[in-house]
């Protein structure tokens, strides 16, 4: 996707020249190992420095600067008037416009410690939802109590908040606030430099998914910017030596990194968010990563709307690391529009011979029919064969897929009995390890529902694993769906064993109880213990 970098004001400005640096750091590498990647990366990212002052673009290439309101401001800024900064926005706002409908993603950074990030950030980001663009607005509120803006100024940027919630659009708010600490008083520069950065790391984490269409399915984006609340990014590094796999204490480390963003106003438990892993490791370093957010995110119990969308940045320069996008849970809203017709279309033709017709006289050349001459008359046509009508969905997870997307025809078979969709177990169990399926699950009817546990029953099996509890041992199927919820957020629990015990939870949040009852639980067998001590015990265990 075409992804624009649009700052407002000199502090939005100070942000983006942040992420600017780590992009060209990142593009100095891929041009290194591989250059068209490199060229491909840089034609999808494009930067631009808004301002009502042409002397703040004074350092900005000529091609990045978005002068707007010259004839309102007289090019000198909005003298830290807000409303003057929007009259200028509605002088250029055809320029404006014209800029967001080049691009599928708007990325829009303000301050409110002047006038233009506070007077155009909400304007900008309507109009981009209005052209049906993703946008994440990202405001930094300023602080009063540290004497940054005075009252009126500060009021002001309170109802910003309060604007991008009545208009439905989610909105990242960085507080000024916390980036103080009285213990070790530090100039305003330095705090603003030390808040700036977690950003831009984390802006760079998610370009590498936002600007490939193939990372992640855009109906979930549609759903994760879909109604008011807060977002808060995230960034760690998790970066190992070459061939090697991180440890666990760095993975432990890494998640808590991105899953803790003081800066970020955020009070809602999660619900849909973004998870995008950078780096070339094992598919059980990712398991691992990815259940321990979740233990993180369940920390409010089994009934948590957590439900996040994994994607991974592959050819992400180092160093390498996990990016996270947290969306505040509002409740359940309808997916917002996107409008990809900013995206160029490129047409992909497979194994054409060198002397093939191809664009439109290809289509041509297939409708054209060379009949011979003959001297007997050809042989009737045959009957057409009746239609056969085809499942509308060919797997329960295409199914289910469309059901998280509010397709319509999905929504109907939803609300009916199990229409006729195969439903394989295998492919069952792991749809429920996924956090977004609890809300399609809500959607489906009984029919659906008792067919599903049916399924689970009868083609799922659970293995009797034996957990240590001090010097006793419990089995899973003794413990109860409490024990179960406790036991998953326990950081300390062995990664094979974790989706099975991520299942039942499932299972009992799901079908209570009564679906519980209906797995099966073979016994595992003791792992036999070959150390040296043992073998020397061998000969007085029966004695």
């Amino acid at each position: 996707m075409n992804v624009l970098l649009l700052s407002l004001g000199g502090g939005g400005g100070n942000v983006l020249r942040s992420l600017k640096t780590l992009f060209r750091r990142d593009l100095a590498v891929a041009q290194r190992t591989d250059a068209k990647y490199a060229d491909r990366l840089r034609r999808s990212v494009t930067a631009r420095f808004l301002d009502t002052n042409e002397f703040s673009l004074a350092d900005v290439p000529k091609e990045e600067r978005l002068l707007i309101g010259a004839a309102t401001t007289r090019r000198l800024g909005s003298m830290h008037n807000p409303d003057l900064a929007r009259q200028a926005l509605e002088e250029s706002r055809q320029e404006v416009e014209s800029l967001l409908s080049r691009h599928s993603v708007v990325i829009v950074i303000g301050t409110g410690g002047k006038g233009t990030g506070a007077g155009t950030i909400f304007p900008i980001a309507r109009m981009a939802r209005q052209q049906k663009k993703i946008v994440i607005p990202i405001f930094v509120r300023p602080s009063f109590e540290r004497h940054e803006v005075e009252k009126v100024r500060y009021d002001h940027a309170l109802r910003i908040a309060g604007q991008f919630d009545e208009a439905g659009i989610r909105l990242m708010e960085i507080l000024n606030d916390r980036g103080y600490t009285d213990a070790a008083p530090e100039p305003q520069a330095v705090v603003w430099e030390r808040m700036n950065l977690p950003i831009a790391r984390g802006l760079r984490g998610l370009l590498y998914v936002l600007w490939d269409l193939s990372q992640v399915d855009p109906s979930d984006l549609s759903v994760l910017f879909a109604g008011p609340g807060r977002l808060r990014v995230g960034f760690s590094e998790l970066d190992p030596p070459v061939g090697q796999e991180p440890s666990d204490e760095a993975i432990q480390s890494a998640v808590r990194g991105c899953w803790d963003n003081p800066y970020c106003t955020f009070e809602q438990p999660e619900g849909t968010s973004l998870v995008c892993i950078q780096g070339d490791w094992s598919n059980v370093v990712d398991g691992k990563i990815k259940a321990q957010l979740a233990a993180l995110a369940l920390r409010h119990g089994s009934e948590s709307p957590y439900n996040p969308l994994h994607a991974r940045a592959l050819y992400a320069p180092r160093p390498w690391g996990v990016t996270t996008l947290f969306a505040e849970y509002t409740g359940s809203h309808a997916p917002i529009e996107i409008d990809w017709s900013a995206e160029r279309r490129v047409q992909i033709i497979l194994s054409a011979p060198s002397d093939a017709v191809t664009g439109s006289e290809a289509l041509d050349e297939v409708a054209v029919v060379r009949a011979e001459p003959t001297t007997t008359a050809p042989p009737p046509p045959a009957p057409p064969a009746p239609a056969v009508p085809s499942p509308a969905f060919a797997t329960f997870w295409e199914f289910a897929l469309a059901v998280n997307r509010s397709d319509p025809e999905a929504l109907k078979m939803a609300a009916g009995d199990d229409g006729g969709v195969p439903m394989d177990g295998r492919m069952l169990k792991k749809l429920l390890g996924t956090f977004w399926f609890r809300s399609v699950f809500a959607r489906l009817s009984a029919a659906w529902q008792a067919r599903m546990l049916d399924a689970l029953a009868e083609h799922v099996t659970i293995p009797d694993h034996p957990i240590a509890n001090g010097r006793r041992v419990t089995h899973l199927r003794e413990m109860t769906p409490e024990q179960h919820q406790h036991l998953l957020s326990d950081p300390g629990l062995p990664e094979p064993i974790r989706p099975d015990v991520q299942l039942l939870v499932t299972v009992a949040a799901l079908w209570g109880a009564d679906g519980l009852a209906r797995l099966g639980f073979p016994a595992v067998a003791p792992a036999q213990d070959t150390s040296r001590l043992a073998l020397l015990l061998q000969p007085f265990r029966h004695g």
